[in-house]
């Protein structure tokens, strides 16, 4: 008995010292999310773990991105659930100021073009995510986070 009353507190300590990530459920949702849609027709995958469906490559005369670009673009972004966490009319954006997974895919297409990207949370904001969780003055986008743009890529500038 004497051993227990050692022992009980020991237990207690290391369970309360653990950290319990509440976004676990969500992260695997995400990862069984993107290996179903990697099945998908036309879905292709890069080195990265970028998932992509290029709709309309555009004319391979025009112009495709590089990381010193700025895109004008017109896109929706989705979470798994399909709860739209941005979208865009025209925007201007700077290549270098993107989440990787977005910059990786707009460079697979010249301007005009049209594409689907798949982000996983990795390549998109990762495992903090983006903004904070029941503010009402920002979309939040969870932890582990897999993020589906459509997007049109306008034009590219230098």
């Amino acid at each position: 008995m004497k051993k227990l009353f050692y022992i009980l507190p020991m237990v207690a300590a290391l369970l309360c010292g653990c950290k319990v990530d509440k976004w676990m459920d969500w992260k695997m949702q995400n990862e069984m999310w993107m290996a179903a849609n990697a099945k998908n027709e036309g879905v292709q995958t890069t080195a990265s773990g970028l998932q992509y469906r290029i709709l309309y490559a555009g004319n391979t005369t025009d112009a495709k991105p590089d990381n010193a670009s700025v895109v004008i673009v017109t896109y929706t972004a989705k979470l798994i659930n399909g709860y739209q966490v941005d979208s865009g009319v025209g925007a201007s954006i700077g290549m270098s100021g993107v989440v990787d997974g977005f910059a990786e895919g707009l460079k697979k297409i010249h301007a005009h073009g049209d594409i689907e990207l798949f982000v996983p949370w990795n390549l998109a904001y990762k495992e903090e995510g983006s903004g904070t969780e029941g503010s009402l003055s920002g979309t939040f986008i969870p932890p582990y986070s897999t993020i589906i743009f459509k997007v049109h890529l306008n034009a590219v500038t230098k």
